[in-house]
């Protein structure tokens, strides 16, 4: 097994080995790969999940596997239709793999629901995020505000030479990638989006999660099915005890999946109360974030999620929101 100082270097992510032939890529700060992604070496073949969410990325994530293995990447999956994981599909020339419904939203959308506006506005946005950490006053507040700097970064980078590639081949269900060092599973699951792909290594307990799990951050609930979530984790769980690779933060324990399930029962927990109690929607703004979430990255979905869900909640609850 190589050592970390042995592996393929960049500034957008760090290479974390997992097993032999088995590597994490996760985003480092004052990169633009932003989520998180993974090298797989099957065995006469190389795979790669998710490729960043700008075409600079992308291309070190290609090369990075290219030396890693030996061999050109041969597959591309791309776990779910949002732009921070399949902006760098253009920086790879084999075919690309989902679910049929991602391919299709992929289309739909580029990747992201605004894709003209957030192109446009990304510069005013990048120098809104560079100001507001630039007036963080704490270590902490300064982490959190490089992270959308990044995200930014990544946009306006990415818009001169972005051109959005969809996948070439759909599955549904299940499908299976078989080499002579390893057999990987993909999974068709929901709960981030309509269509969520995991990558499963059952010989190595290894699981590539995409954005059905973040380790250390808040997850991004809005639009997605908190229940097909919870859903999608429990039958993840069921398969057995993983190594969680998250779209976001890094390498999770064998916990992570039961962590991020509790993240979200205590959140709906809390915007049901709100609404059973008849509190305003706008009390949401001034709570705080509750132990053992109050750490985590990404803090500004606390309030984005608990919006969601208590505009979820109304109709069942006969709620008003004023």
């Amino acid at each position: 097994m190589k050592t970390q100082s042995q592996l393929p270097e960049s500034k957008h992510f760090r290479l974390e080995q997992l097993a032999q032939g088995v590597w994490a890529a996760i985003h480092r700060q004052g990169g633009t790969a932003i989520c998180n992604a993974g090298i797989v070496d099957l065995g006469g073949r190389t795979l790669v999940f998710d490729t960043f969410m700008a075409p600079q990325p992308g291309e070190d994530l290609r090369v990075a596997a290219e030396t890693l293995t030996g061999r050109p990447v041969n597959l591309v999956v791309n776990s779910h239709y949002d732009n921070d994981h399949i902006w760098g599909n253009q920086a790879f020339d084999s075919p690309i793999f989902s679910t049929e419904t991602t391919r299709r939203l992929i289309v739909a959308t580029k990747g992201c629901e605004d894709y003209d506006a957030a192109l446009a506005n990304a510069p005013a946005r990048l120098e809104a995020a560079k100001a507001a950490y630039a007036a963080a006053q704490t270590e902490p507040e300064r982490i959190q505000a490089a992270l959308w700097v990044d995200d930014y970064q990544a946009v306006v980078d990415a818009a001169p030479i972005l051109h959005v590639r969809a996948p070439d081949v759909t599955f549904g269900g299940r499908m299976a990638f078989h080499g002579s060092a390893r057999s990987a599973e993909l999974l068709e699951l929901a709960g981030h989006t309509p269509s969520d792909a995991v990558l499963l290594l059952p010989e190595d307990g290894i699981a590539f999660m995409g954005d059905l799990l973040f380790v250390e951050c808040h997850p991004y609930l809005g639009g997605g099915d908190p229940g097909a979530l919870l859903s999608s984790l429990d039958a993840v769980s069921a398969r057995g005890s993983w190594l969680p690779v998250p779209g976001h933060g890094p390498v999770g324990t064998p916990e992570s999946l039961a962590q991020m399930q509790a993240y979200v029962l205590t959140l709906d927990g809390l915007a049901r109360g709100l609404v059973e109690a008849g509190e305003a929607q706008s009390k949401i703004d001034s709570l705080p974030v509750p132990p053992p979430f109050d750490g985590w990255l990404i803090d500004k979905f606390f309030s984005v999620n608990l919006h969601f869900l208590y505009q979820r909640h109304l109709p069942a609850l006969g709620g008003s929101g004023a």
